[in-house]
């Protein structure tokens, strides 16, 4: 009887660290992800402001 005990604790056990450890690797792709997505982010911004500055420039030359 106690044995029984002791083998199901230990498969609830071995589920919970399994459990935990594929937490953590969706933890670190969704890291990963958001890391990847802020420097897309970053650079279509540097683009955008790129071309705001371009046209900025030719209003500016266009009404001299």
């Amino acid at each position: 009887m106690l044995q029984e005990e002791v083998v199901k604790l230990e498969k609830r056990v071995n589920r919970l660290i399994a459990a935990y450890r594929q937490v953590l690797l969706e933890r670190r792709r969704a890291l990963q992800e958001r890391d990847r997505l802020l420097a897309l982010n970053a650079e279509l911004r540097r683009r955008i402001e790129g071309v705001v500055e371009r046209i900025r420039a030719m209003e500016t030359d266009g009404s001299s």
